[in-house]
C-alpha cells in the first residue's frame, strides 16, 4: 500500500540530526529557482536592439532557459536525495555537486516531460495532470541509474506509476498546507520544506519500484540495462 503518511514520518526520521547539509542544498535550490524566474530575456533582447541595432528572435529560446535550470537543479536534488535517504552516512555536499554532472539528462528530462504534459493538456486539463504524474518518477530513476537513457527512464516511470498516479497527486496535495505557511515566512520556510518533501518523494518512489519488481511488472534487468 502506498502510505504517504509513513513516507513523511520516514523522511523526518532520516533528517533528524542531519538538517545542516540538507538546508545548504535547499538554499542552493531556492537561489537557482529565484535566478531562473528573473525576466532577463526581455531585458537582454531590448539591450541588443538599443545598443547594437540587432534584433534576434531568440525570445523562445531564452524562455526555455528557466526550464533548463529547473531540470539541472531537480536532477541534482534527486541524485542527492536518493543517496541521502538510502545511506545518509556516505553522503556529503559533494554528492549534490556530483548530481550536477547529470545536467544534460536533467535538461532533456524536463523538456521531454514538459512537452508531453503540454500536449496532453491540449486535450483537457485532467489528461495533462495524469500524464505529469505518469512521468513524475523520471528524475529519481535517472538519479539512481545515471547511465540510463532519458527515454527509457520515462517509460519505466509510466510503468511503475500505473494505478498510483492518484496516490502521487494526494501525496503532493498533503504538502499544500505547508506550502501556504511558507508563504507567510517570505519563502524562508521552503528551506525546511524542500528536504522534507524530497524525502517523502524518495520513499514513495522506492515503494513504486519495489512494487513493480515484486509483482514482476519489471525485473532487475530492466533497471540494469542501460539502453
Amino acid at each position: 500500500m502506498f502510505d504517504k503518511k509513513l513516507y513523511k514520518v520516514q523522511s523526518l526520521q532520516r533528517l533528524k540530526g542531519n538538517w545542516k547539509i540538507n538546508l545548504l542544498v535547499s538554499a542552493i535550490i531556492l537561489a537557482c529557482s529565484s535566478i531562473s524566474s528573473l525576466p532577463f530575456s526581455e531585458v537582454y533582447i531590448d539591450e541588443l536592439d538599443l545598443n547594437y541595432g540587432i534584433h534576434l528572435d531568440i525570445s523562445i529560446l531564452l524562455s526555455l532557459l528557466p526550464l533548463a535550470i529547473s531540470g539541472i537543479i531537480t536532477m541534482a536534488a534527486g541524485y542527492f536525495s536518493i543517496r541521502f535517504f538510502k545511506n545518509r552516512e556516505q553522503v556529503s555536499f559533494s554528492t549534490f555537486l556530483e548530481g550536477l554532472n547529470l545536467w544534460l539528462k536533467g535538461i532533456l528530462a524536463t523538456l521531454w516531460v514538459s512537452l508531453w504534459t503540454f500536449l496532453w493538456s491540449l486535450l483537457f486539463l485532467i489528461p495533462g495532470i495524469v500524464k505529469f504524474y505518469a512521468y513524475s518518477q523520471i528524475y529519481y530513476i535517472l538519479a539512481e541509474y545515471p547511465t540510463m537513457s532519458v527515454r527509457k527512464a520515462m517509460e519505466i516511470s509510466k510503468i511503475i506509476t500505473r494505478g498510483y498516479k492518484g496516490n502521487l497527486f494526494f501525496q503532493d496535495l498533503g504538502f499544500f498546507g505547508w506550502l501556504l505557511l511558507c508563504g507567510f515566512t517570505g519563502g524562508l520556510g521552503l528551506l525546511f520544506l524542500n528536504p522534507y518533501y524530497f524525502g517523502a518523494k524518495v520513499y514513495g518512489y522506492s515503494f513504486l519500484k519495489e512494487q513493480a519488481l515484486h509483482t514482476n511488472i519489471l525485473n532487475e534487468n530492466d533497471f540494469s540495462n542501460n539502453g
